[in-house]
């Protein structure tokens, strides 16, 4: 195999089953079969409709984006680049963010210094809406736990909801920086006097001037409500397995805030691609605290993981063939790695 990127997402897949298999070992395997055994997959279109109205939701919001950056693209192109974006979501590095960027390089003759700052506002939106669907919920959670720690585990009810205030104080730390140029500026300044950051800093630098005009509160505050409406979607979606396996007790207020904890915690404090490991331990440990069994909680995982992370690593792998057949070329992917590492 030579293609590099593809080579190493196929390792991070191999992991992903290994570590699969694994975690379903060590809950007893025996018992998550059978709970997925009897779940009603009827069901599964429903629970995959949720997951793709999230994903329509946020490709309006980079439509938005890319429309206040004044990037000409026509319609359908940005549409198909923008799912063909998540072919990338398991990506090593994180560098798959950029394969957006690149693809409007090279079909539309886009600069990439332009386009990367409408990867990093969708990302910053993606966050502060799960944090505003976390800060609804937490009551909700806070009212169905049964235990703050359990024997033997490391999360604990304290923890996340400091976690929470955490992440909420640093989002409002950068939004408040954001708009001040001089601040900001001095801070990438004080970087660059490290010889060895200097040509960081120096990027920074200039994706900080093309990001900072999107960044208005107006832009904040539409985006963000767009990110919570589109989140809730898969929030929903797990909510709607957790009573497949037979945890019916679990409300959708705290499935809401169960998701989007496991998801900003496991990306944030876990670095693996699509927060692999993370999020299938912070998800299962809170529902744990919830009294949620095993036997249902793993399954769950499994399922949700599968519905989400890995059907829109399968959908966009489908629109980059639909991509590169319409515009009758492929992705030149040693070139996007190395392009992809030196815009990063």
């Amino acid at each position: 195999m030579k293609n590099p990127i593809i080579k190493r997402i196929v390792w991070i897949l191999v992991f992903a089953v290994i570590f699969y298999t694994a975690f379903a070992i060590w809950s007893d395997a025996r018992k998550n079969l059978e709970t997925l055994r009897r779940f009603p997959w009827q069901q599964m279109p429903l629970i995959l409709g949720a997951v793709l109205v999230n994903l329509l939701v946020r490709e309006f919001k980079w439509e938005y984006y890319r429309r206040a950056a004044g990037i000409e693209v026509p319609r359908l192109g940005s549409f198909l680049v923008f799912f063909s974006g998540y072919s990338m979501c398991i990506s090593p590095g994180r560098i798959g963010e950029l394969i957006k960027p690149f693809m409007l390089k090279e079909y539309f003759d886009q600069k990439m210094r332009r386009t990367i700052p409408l990867v990093f506002c969708e990302r910053i939106s993606d966050l502060l809406g799960m944090i505003v669907l976390a800060i609804a919920t937490m009551g909700s959670f806070m009212a169905g736990v049964t235990k703050g720690r359990l024997d033997g585990q490391w999360l604990t009810s304290g923890f996340i909801y400091a976690f929470l205030v955490f992440s909420a104080v640093f989002m409002l730390f950068l939004v408040w920086l954001i708009p001040r140029k001089q601040l900001f500026y001095g801070l990438i300044a004080c970087v660059g006097r490290f010889n060895r950051l200097r040509h960081t800093a120096h990027r920074f630098r200039k994706l900080y001037y093309s990001t900072y005009p999107l960044l208005t509160p107006k832009n904040l505050l539409l985006t963000t409500a767009l990110a919570s409406f589109s989140w809730a979607f898969e929030c929903l979606a797990l909510y709607l397995i957790l009573r497949g396996v037979g945890a019916a007790t679990i409300t959708l207020g705290q499935a809401t805030f169960i998701f989007c904890m496991a998801t900003i915690f496991g990306g944030f404090l876990f670095f693996l691609p699509g927060g692999i490991g993370g999020f299938e331990t912070t998800l299962t440990g809170m529902l744990f605290l919830l009294g949620v069994p095993p036997y249902q909680a793993v399954p769950a995982t499994f399922i949700i993981r599968f519905s989400t992370l890995f059907f829109s690593v399968a959908l966009g792998f489908i629109f980059i063939l639909i991509t590169t057949a319409k515009y009758h070329r492929g992705i030149e992917w040693e070139a996007f790695q190395s392009e992809g590492i030196e815009e990063a």
